[in-house]
Order: C-alpha cells, then structure tokens, then sequence
C-alpha cells in the first residue's frame, strides 16, 4: 500500500502544482476532472487509507526539503496534503482528534 499511496499523493501534487502559473490557477478541464475523479475516489477511504495517504504526503514533504534547492509550490502542496483532500478532520497531515 505504502508505494500506491506515495504515487497518489506525487500524482495530486503534480497537477496541482502544474496548475499553478505566477500564482494564478491555469488548470485545464483535464486536470479539475482528474482531480475531481481521485476525490471523489478517495471520499470514502477507511481510516488505514488516509492513514498510509498521510505517511505518503510527509515522505514526500521531507523528500522535498531534502532536496538542495526544494520547490516551495510542492513543499506548500505536500505540507497540507491531507487537509486539502480530507477536510476539516485533518490539519495539514496530522488527523484532529475528536476532543481537539
């Protein structure tokens, strides 16, 4: 599971950063629907899912800030991974517990 989730979340990351061009949106109808498709895919992941998701996203954020010169659009992307694709339940990559 651990290689199909580090896939997924460079895949998201790669639209999304790709999508973004001197800080304005210039997504295509192919990547919205790309994306609408893996959210929409994902909406009902069990909690082990999410769980491997979000070690994926901070392996791939600490991959990132090892690099000599990080590309801050994927260091931003992979540092909120979680709470862009899952919402209110997640603060960057890090669950809320329910008494937070």
């Amino acid at each position: 599971m651990e290689s199909l989730a580090d896939a997924l979340v460079y895949a998201v990351s790669y639209i999304n950063c790709r999508g973004l061009e001197d800080n304005e949106s210039r997504y295509d109808d192919g990547d919205v629907g790309a994306l609408e498709s893996i959210a929409g895919s994902l909406a009902n992941a069990t909690p082990e899912v999410q769980d491997a998701l979000a070690a994926a996203a901070e392996r791939a954020l600490a991959g990132e800030l090892d690099m000599a010169q990080p590309r801050e659009e994927f260091v931003e992307d992979y540092s909120r991974w979680m709470e862009d694709m899952f919402g209110d339940e997640w603060d960057g990559n890090r669950r809320i517990s329910a008494t937070e």
